[in-house]
């Protein structure tokens, strides 16, 4: 698989389809815009999903187009955030740096063809589909997230952070997404989202509680996500940060390293 303007379009598009998802459950202000073939998501204050992916890919993107994103923004008091794909427009790193954006961190994009026959899930733990309300699903992630593997020297989450996270994300709590979490011994240790748009699969926001972490738990969930997407989708995505644990589980799944985004932010 190599990267290609139509494939980091899908990928592109496939992650900011699930970004946008939150907006139903945002405050007043949430929204999206599209321009310079890209699309502006706007959650709500202190969201991770306020960015703009797509920008660029095969289109060409006008001062106009960056003045409508800036002002989106501007108008809701957030900072602009743009992950650029390489394969946009050449010349949009040097107009974004003149116009004040810092490039402030990278992510990869990893893919693989859908499997057409089962994934083997490991075994050791057991897979459910949460259907309702807020279940051990939103317990799980914010826990998980709030205690990142990797964190910068010195510093560690602030005591109220998985409460701040768990505000985040029941904004995903949503009818389209498919919720997984993994049960081991009676006891709810790890958790993703499923969303197959345009016959892509998106693998997103897999957390594992600290005292699970492993014992192949993401694994185990991303093999169930591929699974259950049988005849939906023909290719899988997720997004990961570069040399990271998620990356290696994902790279044993057969997924390879697309493309990687800058971030890139104008406050």
């Amino acid at each position: 698989m190599h990267a290609t303007h139509e494939l980091a379009r899908r990928i592109d598009r496939a992650e900011i389809d699930f970004c946008a998802l939150s907006t139903a459950l945002g405050g007043p202000d949430a929204g999206t815009l599209e321009r310079g073939g890209g699309v502006a998501v706007y959650s709500g204050p202190g969201s991770p999903v306020n960015k703009v992916l797509g920008l660029g890919l095969g289109v060409e993107v006008t001062d106009d187009d960056l003045d409508a994103i800036e002002d989106f923004y501007a108008q809701r008091g957030c900072p602009v955030q743009i992950e650029l794909c390489p394969l946009a427009s050449p010349d949009l790193p040097a107009r974004l740096t003149k116009r004040g954006y810092v490039l402030q961190a990278f992510e990869n994009e990893l893919a693989r063809v859908a499997p057409t026959e089962d994934v083997p899930e490991p075994s050791g733990a057991d897979i459910r589909i949460e259907s309702d309300g807020e279940g051990p699903w939103l317990q799980v992630v914010s826990e998980g997230f709030a205690s990142p593997d990797r964190t910068v020297s010195g510093m560690t989450p602030p005591s109220d952070a998985a409460a701040a996270i768990a505000g985040i994300m029941r904004q995903f709590l949503l009818p389209g997404l498919i919720r997984y979490v993994a049960w081991v011994d009676g006891q709810p240790a790890a958790a993703g989202v499923g969303l197959v748009s345009d016959r892509v699969l998106g693998i997103f926001g897999t957390a594992t509680l600290p005292r699970f972490r492993r014992r192949g738990l993401q694994g185990a969930i991303v093999a169930r996500a591929m699974n259950d997407a049988h005849g939906r989708a023909d290719l899988v995505m997720a997004t990961t940060d570069p040399g990271s644990i998620s990356q290696r589980t994902f790279e044993r799944l057969g997924f390879q390293v697309i493309y990687t985004r800058a971030i890139l932010v104008k406050y």
